[in-house]
């Protein structure tokens, strides 16, 4: 008896061994999940803000090129052997300035022959002019017929059609001439020489040489249509915008541009529009060709709500929201933002300047409608 009552007890040992364990378990996690759920039913604790209204310049960034404001390939205009050249390559050199000399000879000649023919139909119509007034002067005392006096006027009127017609081709002679002389049609810096001398060069030959003007000098580039649009409304029709330009190495150039050109459309393939600023380039620091970024910026404030970027959820593509606190519970609002400023976004519609903005805490949000409860900002932090 005394055995069997030995083996009960162990039987009942083992089983609270099996037994409380699971009992454990379950009543642990009960009270665990209990604990969970009284915790999830408590408010979660959010920052908040209202938007804030900020008073900054417009501005928008672009990528530019600098470009010459005249730029001129300067051809032969007669035909004839390149002689002599007046410059040195890579020199500035000023308008009307002499820079190459085609061989002048046979134009010479041209304008010898033409001045002769000048003189030629010169006597001629000297003579048929002197032969009409002895004509008119005869038909009065009715010694010779009135059309002897027709004839003498034809004759003097083909003279001086022919003396005309001369003349006309001295001065084109003359200009043939002047053209064997070429000139710099601009002051500016002048580039390498394309032909040199020896050559027989016709007006087809081409660019013998480039000239293009160093000041002042264009600043050409394209800006995205949101920001076109955005200066725009901040400015009066850009022309009180200020344009800047910064070389490669991040220094500045000292001297602020104007915008002399805007295009009156927006590419269609690009979604931007064509500008050109003017600068000053008296110290010929901008370069015809070089790329520098551009910053563009409207003269007067304009105010803009903003969010900290932080509090935003979402993307350019889906959209962004923001979580407010009404009534001590957790709403979401979508928002549509147009820009930065300062690492907040601007906010053009979605919210009310009075909204209750969370900006920290985010993460305790779980779904619309959660209770909530707001907390000083920055409560804690000395």
């Amino acid at each position: 008896m005394k055995v069997k009552m030995t083996r009960k007890k162990w039987a009942i040992v083992v089983l609270l061994i099996i037994i409380v364990p699971i009992v454990y378990n379950k009543v642990s996690g009960a009270i665990a999940a209990f604990i969970q759920r009284q915790a999830m039913m408590q408010p979660k604790e959010v920052e908040v803000d209202t938007p804030h209204i900020e008073e900054v310049n417009v501005s928008a960034e672009a990528t530019g090129r600098v470009e010459a404001k005249y730029s001129v390939d300067v051809v032969a205009r007669v035909p004839g052997f390149l002689i002599k050249k007046y410059f040195t390559e890579g020199d500035f050199v000023k308008k009307g300035q002499t820079l190459f000399q085609i061989d002048p000879r046979e134009y010479q000649i041209e304008v010898n022959n033409s001045r002769a023919t000048v003189n030629q139909y010169s006597a001629l119509y000297k003579n048929a002019q002197q032969e009409l007034d002895r004509a008119r002067a005869l038909v009065k005392e009715d010694l010779i017929s009135r059309s002897d006096v027709d004839s003498n006027l034809a004759t003097a009127n083909q003279n001086k059609a022919l003396l005309d017609a001369a003349r006309q081709q001295l001065e084109l002679a003359k200009v043939n001439l002047s053209y064997t002389t070429i000139k710099s049609p601009i002051d500016g810096r002048i580039g390498k020489v394309n032909i040199t001398e020896g050559n027989y060069v016709t007006a087809t030959s081409g660019s013998l040489v480039n000239i293009s003007s160093t000041n002042p000098v264009y600043v050409s580039f394209s800006l995205k249509g949101d920001d076109f649009v955005k200066l725009l409304k901040a400015s009066d029709q850009y022309k009180d915008v200020e344009v800047r330009v910064q070389f490669n190495g991040g220094s500045w150039y000292d001297k602020i541009g104007k915008v002399n050109f805007v295009d009156n459309k927006i590419d269609k393939d690009s979604g931007s529009v064509s500008m050109r600023a003017t600068f000053d380039n008296s110290k010929m620091w901008l370069v015809p060709g070089d790329y520098m970024k551009v910053e563009l910026k409207a003269p007067k404030l304009v105010k803009f709500m903003t969010i900290p970027q932080a509090c935003t959820k979402g993307d350019a593509m889906s959209g962004y929201y923001v979580w407010v606190v009404e009534d001590g519970k957790a709403v979401r609002k979508d928002i549509k933002v147009s820009d930065d400023i300062n690492s907040n976004w601007v906010v053009t519609d979605g919210l009310n300047i009075s909204d209750k903005v969370v900006v920290n805490g985010i993460q305790n949000i779980s779904a619309e409608g959660q209770k909530l409860k707001i907390v000083e900002k920055n409560a804690g932090k000395n």
